[in-house]
């Protein structure tokens, strides 16, 4: 359990991440309006990077709304023996792990290249997480995004990612 506890805390420090719709909330949905765009993939993944961004207890709207309801956010763990797997969670998995580790971190994606067929695209980032928005970057890893647009926006269905900490130096082709 103590594992599973610092793998989300972890985790939360390096996701890419994304969102699950509130129903009611009149404050979500005006908060909402305020979110920055995402009609085209490039917008879609500085919105991201803005939802994500910032201090532990930042109102999380916005990464709900560019999530879709059933999204899953998946870094890839280390356990304990060695092994590797995936660590399925929830758009609220991820925001409570954010909320427990506490403290502040940023996303950039520093390189994007993206592939698109009809509605739905497929977004390999490279990320950089930085204590403060002008700080050196602590961890550098790679997002696997897929995305669907349904006429009107792009919004995220899923994101896997794992950081250099585990997977090794990121390849040339991925670095900016």
């Amino acid at each position: 359990m103590k594992v599973l506890t610092a793998f989300l805390v972890l985790s939360a420090a390096v996701l890419g991440p994304v969102a699950f719709a509130q129903d009611n909330p009149p404050a979500a949905k005006s908060a909402a309006t305020a979110c920055p765009p995402s009609t085209t993939l490039d917008e879609l993944t500085k919105a991201l990077d803005d939802a994500v961004s910032g201090p532990a207890g930042k109102d999380r709207t916005c990464l709900r709304d560019l999530l879709l309801p059933e999204a899953r956010l998946t870094p890839i763990r280390k356990a304990e023996d060695g092994t590797f797997a995936p660590a399925m969670l929830t758009v609220e998995d991820w925001i409570n792990a954010v909320a427990i580790r506490g403290g502040e971190f940023y996303e950039r994606q520093v390189k994007v290249r993206s592939e698109s067929y009809g509605h739905f695209a497929h977004l390999w980032s490279t990320y950089e997480i930085r204590p403060t928005p002008d700080g050196k970057a602590t961890v550098m890893g790679v997002n696997s995004v897929q995305a669907v647009n349904d006429g009107k926006r792009w919004r995220v269905l899923s994101v896997l990612w794992e950081p250099d900490s585990t997977a090794g130096p990121i390849p040339e082709k991925y670095l900016p």
